[in-house]
């Protein structure tokens, strides 16, 4: 078939689409859209295509960390020319991070797909179910993202568009695109199963669904919702903490009972890039962060020195010889190798989007939001912060980081803030967080980032999309 095949998905997004046009003709000899979706086996290939989407240099592998842990006191860009202008707030529409975009609107027309042609195929009803609800899980993934990123963004719902319609696509109201998450995750997280045998495993899950409309429940400042949905997932009975903070990476032991959503990397196959990126020269194959980025001094120094701190960072790093490497700032340990320092660019390690320590500070945050700091508020926080002053033997650290007690609702909100920068640092929360919470303008400025501004609350749409969608418009300030 000679059809037109898009790399503008409404947006302009580079996205593996049919465009209908007088170009189409009747497919003979190879698989397409129109003579795939046959038979159940198809359509699980179809939603397996979708977990690409999250693996991807575009996504979890590199761009969406930078975009999300740069533009904070945690994180510096170093030496390279994107990272420092992403930290220091002077990037704009070429900037190459923004990829994430393309990589958005390819998930969301395969989900599209997925969504027109699975319900025909004869097959299980609740399988079918529960494919379709995987297929929603990821548009609603792709389009938070893209809304709490860029702002108002092109819907796109169906798989196929005019080359009219493609090339003069406006944006959407976001209200708009948040109606069709909602809905989506209220679907999914009703079709979607507790579990998948070991062989299925990194698909999501049902407490995926609801960990994910609970966050964006928290997002909205909806937050009755968001603290139900989060107590639901503490609920199911499937999740829970692992009690060694670093089990969380260690790629020995990844998809573990805190994991409930990862984007999953193989070595030699779709392996880790960040294992690479964020690791310094010496603890594995070919450390770039020197060249990349690096963890802020002023942010090290702050964090109370517990086993969760030697976890997440380092200034120092015993190799798996015995060798002892000093560097002369800290580093992201997390995503270290955990084992021979040999592999380049092919990690073991997956990228934790979804955990189960964020459905403890969802509710612990919605909790004091809706009741005060409430025992129940208390104790979600008090446990992770068990969990990070606990060694390995069992000896704990209280001095270091005791249980909190005694707080106000002012005071409960800020420590609920201040515990999700210590857990979920460097894992692509950071810029969200401080958006969502007033404080991205304050916390930048207060570690001397001049340059930060208004229109830093958004990202500006990638220069490229501009070009080819003309019915765009770019956020205000770029």
């Amino acid at each position: 078939m000679k059809a037109l095949r898009f790399t503008l998905l409404l947006a302009c997004a580079l996205a593996a689409g049919a465009c209908k046009n007088a170009l189409e003709e009747t497919p003979r000899d190879f698989v397409s859209t129109q003579n795939f979706f046959r038979t159940e086996s198809e359509a699980k290939s179809a939603v397996y295509s979708l977990y690409n989407t999250v693996v991807n240099g575009d996504a979890y592998n590199v761009s969406l960390y930078f975009l999300n842990d740069l533009p904070t006191p945690a994180m510096d860009g170093l030496v390279n020319v994107a990272t420092v202008s992403v930290d220091n707030f002077t990037y704009d529409a070429t900037l190459p991070y923004l990829d994430y975009y393309y990589g958005a609107y390819t998930g969301i027309l395969r989900a599209n797909l997925i969504l027109e042609r699975v319900p025909s195929i004869t097959m299980d009803p609740a399988a079918r179910e529960a494919l379709l609800g995987e297929a929603r899980f990821m548009r609603a993934l792709h389009y938070f993202n893209l809304v709490r990123l860029f702002g108002d963004v092109p819907l796109m719902t169906k798989s196929a568009v005019e080359l009219d319609a493609a090339v003069n696509n406006p944006r959407t109201n976001r209200e708009q695109i948040y109606q069709l998450i909602l809905d989506d995750l209220r679907q999914a997280e009703n079709a979607l199963p507790l579990t998948y045998p070991p062989a299925e495993v990194g698909r999501a899950p049902r407490a995926a669904a609801k960990l994910l409309l609970a966050k964006v429940h928290l997002t909205r400042r909806e937050f009755t919702q968001a603290r139900d949905k989060s107590r639901e997932v503490m609920n199911l009975g499937v999740h829970r903490l692992v009690a060694d903070y670093r089990d969380v990476f260690d790629p020995a032991r990844k998809n573990n009972a805190e994991h409930i959503f990862s984007a999953q990397y193989k070595q030699f196959r779709v392996g880790a890039w960040f294992e690479s990126i964020l690791s310094p020269p010496g603890t594995t194959g070919c450390g770039f962060a020197n060249n990349l980025a690096g963890v802020s001094q002023k942010f090290f120094d702050a964090y109370p020195n517990t086993y969760r701190k030697e976890v997440s960072m380092m200034t120092s790093y015993v190799t798996t010889q015995g060798r002892t490497l000093t560097f002369d700032r800290p580093y992201v340990k997390k995503f270290i190798a955990w084992g021979p320092e040999t592999v380049c660019f092919s990690g073991e390690n997956n990228f934790p989007i979804l955990r189960y320590a964020e459905a403890l500070l969802v509710f612990a945050e919605a909790e004091n939001e809706v009741n005060g700091p409430t025992p129940a508020a208390y104790d979600a926080l008090n446990q992770l912060r068990k969990r990070a002053r606990t060694r390995p033997n069992g000896v704990e650290d209280v001095t270091a980081l005791p249980d909190l007690s005694g707080l106000t609702k002012d005071t409960f909100r800020e420590a609920a803030w201040r515990e999700r920068e210590m857990e979920l640092c460097f894992e692509g929360h950071g810029w969200f967080d401080l958006v969502r919470t007033g404080r991205l303008l304050s916390a930048n400025r207060a570690e001397g980032k001049t340059n930060v501004a208004e229109k830093h609350l958004l990202f500006p749409l990638p220069q490229r999309a501009l070009d080819l969608n003309q019915g765009l418009v770019q956020n205000p300030g770029y």
